[in-house]
């Protein structure tokens, strides 16, 4: 049996990441006295790579100004303010030539206080995050993509229901019979 001190320290990973951007998106609309809802993670995380913490973090708290600049009153006095004012800079990408957001060196310091749990948190569970960004991509509405039923191997078969897309972009095993659930085929 576990001690129950123990169980008040046990702390669940979902649950510090959640809190942990939920600190950072209050503190960032109280500075700019702004009332927003958080946006998803798939919004955050938007071309935020991962493998890199540091710049990971930094390009959520951009996507957060971004995000809280929309949600300005027009009464504040932030409202008129040039991006630069929020701590935002553009960059275009040589590659794809495309103009993107980012922290501005005077940002970085200014949000320290932010980006650093966020950078701890982005290093110790970067891989949930990438499997709450896959989950919430595959759980998408898409107009048009229609929950189909597939089978497995089993005899009789066992069926799901499923999105296509979601079976166009992944293998599901059985776990009896250890085959893939695919569309039954149509004997016309």
């Amino acid at each position: 049996m576990v001690p129950a001190d123990t169980l008040d320290q046990i702390i669940d990973p979902a649950e510090l990441l959640t809190a942990t951007i939920e600190r950072a998106w209050i503190a960032i609309c109280e500075t700019y006295d702004a009332t927003a809802c958080l946006p998803n993670m798939q919004t955050l995380f938007e071309g935020a790579d991962l493998f890199y913490p540091k710049q990971a973090a930094e390009s959520v708290v951009a996507t957060m100004l971004l995000e809280v600049v929309e949600s300005i009153g027009r009464f504040s006095p932030w409202y008129k303010m040039p991006a630069r004012s929020f701590g935002l800079t553009s960059v275009r990408d040589s590659q794809t030539n495309l103009i993107h957001w980012m922290l501005a060196p005077e940002a970085t310091q200014k949000w320290q206080k932010v980006l650093e749990p966020l950078i701890t948190v982005i290093h110790n569970y970067s891989g949930l995050i990438q499997a709450i960004l896959l989950v919430d991509d595959l759980m998408r509405d898409i107009p048009g993509d229609p929950c189909v039923t597939a089978n497995c191997g089993c005899l009789p078969p066992h069926t799901i229901q499923i999105r296509e897309s979601v079976l166009d972009k992944t293998e599901i095993i059985c776990e009896l019979c250890m085959q893939a659930y695919t569309l039954p085929e149509i004997h016309t």
